[in-house]
């Protein structure tokens, strides 16, 4: 008997195959076979009727190459007489979902069981297999609420906010980005508050001359070494320059610990390797699922910190053998769990062990030194460290400072190859009160109080975790949706708000209710993200919360619809602006005394049915719905504006024309015909991998490339026929022949 097992990657197939052997059939099914339809008379729909008690049931449709993968999986399966299949998808809410499907789907060959496991090992496969079950029914439903609820407000939020020329709105990329757009507002409506110091050197620890004018910054804190009256700092800074000696007034030593940090979650992984990476979320994910599938972590999607009680040990006696019993710790990252099934450990190598993997790439090899380290360092004893401080004075002017210095290194000897050494030799060992201290430097400080940061894209994950929305699988997508839409850019690092995104949070949002407690509130999404959580939990009817969910959006929907009218939106007024440009003096009388710019939603709507008929005959422009479909052909041609309407000599969007002649209905023939046969981006599981390849061949991005004729991996294309796949065969056969 051959048993099928069934798995989301073709990277976690392989790894897998080499430790079952030829009694499993191990085949990959490439992420989601089916979801809600996209195409059709179904795939318009926002949502769908459902009976009370009862969940919606959609045509579930497959995804882009499913069905034919599908197809192989059951021929291949009957060929080799498979009676058993095990669907051993990811250990979460996603993965559940997939599972369900495919026990939906390959049914017809035999007994589906579900199996999880939180780390590709063979110990941990061997144990999984024995605990086979079922499809957990209870976290399907939470995935198809998930579902249902983007559905609806993508939807019809979406077709609401092309009215302000948008592309999107979403449960979780709208609030998040509201962080942005705030922290814009609050760096825009910053006051710099001036201040000076006076910075003193003295055998290379540095100390501050205190002022009493109690200078305070923005936030109201105190500040005792900073002054706002610059003669008061002349005249400090005049009178040490001159002495160039501080006297001791104080020398006090002290002992401190640092003690180490739970194991990664997924939020503080990534903050982590931003940090001291300066890698962005969607790297670090790319990466982390590279080793996972590989067998080097465990599941990189979690926000759990509890680790297998025979890890922590596996790591105990490393560092035993390494540094000594002295630095082993009490350990964090304990507690219970529910065995082999249990999707919620925290991010450590699965071989606690083994520091260095073989056969790493330099960035996989980056990365999971980071994770190795994190995890032995939570089971290791606090670092010691003292600290000096001195206080002195001289020509009326007092002065303080401290410095640090380690006398032992525990948990830190972890990352002692991640890091620069840090100092172990006090300094002034010694020194005593009344001890004469002589100066090395003195410096006058002219500087102001600076603005809050702009969020990094780990900040902004960290802010996510914060405020309790989104979830592990989802903070680099919605950050990937922000930039891909052009509601935020990222400059050197740092976010920034674009106008469109501005928009998206004050102008559009609000339509459905206030930002603390409207469908786009923080507080909304975090509280529809633990009723997710009940349902899972078997503690919330999964019926019941999804039709309290429709309930409400629908009236804040129908609530929105009515705040539109209130003020015309920017669609609106160029649509009016053109035709009473086409209409000339005719429209003349039907303007007297209004301001076009001024005018609400009703009065904008009752203008345009009075002006169409005098453009009869005429120019008239494009409608409403003809420049909604326009864009959205032009972001799937991967136009901006200006080049698409370029396409038919056209300035813009306002200035198209419409009607059957009109250049609307010229540009939309044209994108039509050129996105017509499209293919795909590549996925980014191909891309990993021809970056594998391409790094084991040593060659760069644009010498890979080049090899198919695209530009860049961006441009690469998907499917069997696109040139993602054409590179990957490229690459392979030059590694061959290497």
């Amino acid at each position: 008997m051959t048993r099928l097992l069934v798995v989301e990657s073709g990277a976690k197939a392989r790894t897998i195959q080499r430790y079952l052997g030829n009694d499993f059939m191990v085949r990959a099914c490439r992420g989601h076979v089916q979801d809600l339809p996209t195409e059709g008379k179904e795939g318009s729909k926002a949502m769908w009727a459902t009976a009370d008690g009862e969940l919606p049931a959609p045509e579930w449709g497959f995804t882009k190459g499913a069905e034919g993968i599908i197809r192989k999986l059951l021929a291949d399966g009957r060929k080799n007489g498979v009676n058993e299949v095990l669907v051993a998808t990811d250990p979460d809410r996603e993965g559940e979902f997939i599972a369900w499907r495919l026990a939906e789907l390959l049914g017809s060959l035999g007994a589906v069981k579900r199996v999880t496991f939180n780390e590709i090992t063979k110990t941990a496969i061997a144990a999984a297999l024995k605990e086979a079950g079922d499809v957990d029914i209870a976290l399907v439903e939470a995935a198809m609420i998930r579902r249902l609820m983007d559905r609806l407000i993508g939807f019809r939020g979406s077709r609401f906010c092309r009215s302000w020329n948008l592309v999107s709105m979403g449960r979780v990329q709208t609030p998040t980005m509201g962080f942005v757009v705030k922290r814009e507002r609050e760096i825009e409506a910053f006051v710099p508050i001036p201040y000076w110091e006076v910075h003193l050197q003295a055998s290379g620890i540095e100390l501050r001359v205190q002022f009493d004018d109690g200078w305070r910054d923005s936030k109201g804190k105190t500040r005792s070494d900073r002054t706002g009256d610059s003669r008061s700092a002349e005249a400090a800074y005049a009178a040490l320059e001159a002495t160039g000696n501080l006297t001791l007034t104080s020398v006090v030593e002290e002992d401190f610990k640092k003690r180490p940090r739970p194991p990664f979650t997924t939020d503080t992984l990534l903050a982590a390797a931003g940090q001291r990476l300066n890698w962005r979320p969607a790297r670090v994910m790319r990466l982390a699922q590279q080793l996972y599938e590989a067998g080097h972590i465990t599941y990189m999607r979690t926000d759990s910190t509890r680790t297998s009680a025979a890890a922590r040990q596996e790591v105990r006696s490393y560092i035993e053998h390494e540094w000594n019993a002295s630095h082993l710790g009490r350990g964090v990252g304990g507690g219970g769990g529910k065995g082999v099934q249990d999707a919620h450990e925290a991010i450590r190598p699965t071989r606690p062990q083994t520091r260095e993997p073989q056969g790493l790439e330099a960035e996989q090899a980056r990365l999971y030194a980071l994770i190795w380290a994190r995890f032995a360092a939570s089971q290791m004893a606090p670092s010691l460290w003292r600290r000096l401080k001195l206080a002195g004075e001289a020509s009326g002017w007092s002065a303080a400072g401290k410095t640090e210095w380690r006398t032992f290194a525990g948990w830190e000897a972890a990352y002692a190859k991640l890091v620069k050494p840090v100092p172990q030799v006090p300094p002034l060992a010694g020194a005593a009160k009344g001890d004469t201290l002589a100066l090395d430097e003195c410096e006058l400080i002219e500087d102001a109080t600076k603005p809050p940061g702009r969020y990094t894209q780990h900040g902004l994950v960290a802010k996510m975790k914060a405020e309790g929305i989104g979830r592990p699988s989802t903070y680099a997508e919605t950050i990937r949706k922000l930039l891909d839409r052009e509601y935020a850019r990222d400059e050197k690092g740092r976010l920034y708000a674009t106008e469109a995104g501005c928009t998206l949070w004050e102008n559009v949002a609000p339509c459905y209710g206030t930002t603390t407690d409207g469908i786009f509130s923080t507080a909304f999404t975090a509280g529809m993200e633990v009723q997710l959580e009940h349902i899972e939990g078997g503690e919330t009817v999964a019926a019941q919360a999804w039709q309290e969910f429709a309930d409400h959006f629908n009236a804040l929907h129908s609530a929105a619809l009515e705040r539109k009218k209130e003020r015309a939106t920017p669609r609106q007024l160029a649509y009016l602006q053109s035709l009473a440009a086409q209409a000339g003096t005719e429209a003349e009388p039907l303007l007297v005394g209004k301001i076009i710019e001024e005018l609400d939603g009703e009065a904008a709507g009752a203008l345009i049915e009075q002006l169409q008929p005098l453009t009869e005959g005429k120019d008239v422009p494009a409608s409403e719905k003809q420049v909604g479909f326009i864009q959205r052909l032009a972001e799937r041609a991967k136009l901006g504006e200006a080049d698409a309407c370029a396409l038919v000599s056209a300035d813009g969007y306002g200035a198209l024309t419409g009607g059957r002649e009109g250049t609307a209905s010229a540009l939309i023939s044209a994108l039509q015909e050129r996105t017509a046969g499209q293919p795909s981006a590549a996925s980014p599981k191909q891309v990993g991998f021809i970056k594998r390849l391409a790094g084991r061949a040593k060659l760069d991005e644009a010498e890979s490339c080049a090899l198919v004729g695209a530009e860049s991996f961006a441009t690469l294309t998907g499917g069997r026929e696109g040139t993602a796949s054409a590179l990957i065969t490229a690459l392979q056969q030059r590694l061959k022949k290497g």
